[in-house]
């Protein structure tokens, strides 16, 4: 399993070429559209966008995780009638498309259809090179998380806040690596297990390059209130973050401290 450089991205060889990739959003623009701020339809350049990281690594099979659509409980034209289009050309590529629901993908069965495989909201369960467990992270996790080496999740759309030379704040995406807990995990979900040492966490970025994301060194506790951070299994504080480009940023509690100025 490895990063795709430059994309939000993951792609596992075994046992078939899978992409992983989360929070696509299609139909975003209908909500800046009610905030009065006019965007075209971005179906199609994030339908482009998809094919062509498909096309890049010959891509046999892609996950989503969640947040395939943006608008709740409403939904827009681009998600009734645009993205079906995109994701029928997804198919017709070949690709065996899987969706792991999110909490943004209501009635998302009415609008795909059989154009995707459905798993459930409480997570997917996989085996290739390691054991993983796939969920968006809306959503507390099935009890077969506590069988996998590795979680990936969305839903935060994580970035950092980098202070300038000059003083100002640039934000990027960032993936975050977790390690944790397997006791204090199957604890929290209350399942007895006898498996005990670490589990990791993969946070992914949002595969939409237009939406914001939150910025985890400036983050409050309170808020802080994700399902697996809140199990205690997680320190969201010794996380490290890595830039699309690969860049290793270090934790996210020294983030912290330089973008409040302290020293380390």
């Amino acid at each position: 399993m490895r990063f795709l450089g430059g994309w939000p991205a993951l792609l596992m060889d075994k046992p078939v070429k899978t992409l992983i990739i989360s929070d696509v959003h299609f139909g975003f623009e209908a909500e800046l559209a009610e905030k009065g701020i006019r965007v075209p339809s971005q179906a199609w350049r994030l339908g482009n966008l998809l094919l062509e990281v498909v096309d890049e690594v010959d891509a046999e099979k892609l996950i989503f995780l969640g947040d395939l659509k943006h608008l709740v409980p409403l939904s827009s034209r681009i998600e009734w009638r645009e993205m079906p289009e995109v994701i029928g050309e997804l198919r017709r590529r070949g690709l065996d498309l899987v969706l792991v629901p999110g909490n943004h993908d209501g009635d998302i069965e009415l609008m795909l259809g059989t154009l995707v495989e459905y798993a459930s909201s409480r997570g997917l369960l996989i085996e290739g090179e390691r054991k993983v467990f796939l969920i968006h992270g809306h959503a507390w996790p099935g009890p077969e998380v506590l069988d996998a080496d590795l979680i990936i999740m969305g839903h935060l759309h994580p970035v950092v806040s980098l202070r300038t030379d000059v003083g100002s704040v640039v934000r990027r995406k960032v993936w975050l690596y977790l390690r944790g807990d397997r006791k204090l995990l199957a604890e929290k979900l209350g399942v007895k297990s006898r498996k005990r040492g670490r589990i990791d966490l993969i946070v992914m970025p949002a595969f939409n390059p237009i939406l914001s994301g939150i910025s985890v060194n400036s983050l409050p506790p309170r808020d802080r209130l994700w399902p697996l951070i809140r199990s205690g299994a997680f320190d969201l504080d010794s996380a490290e973050a890595i830039t699309l480009r690969g860049e290793n940023l270090g934790e996210i509690r020294v983030l912290r401290t330089l973008l409040m100025g302290g020293d380390t």
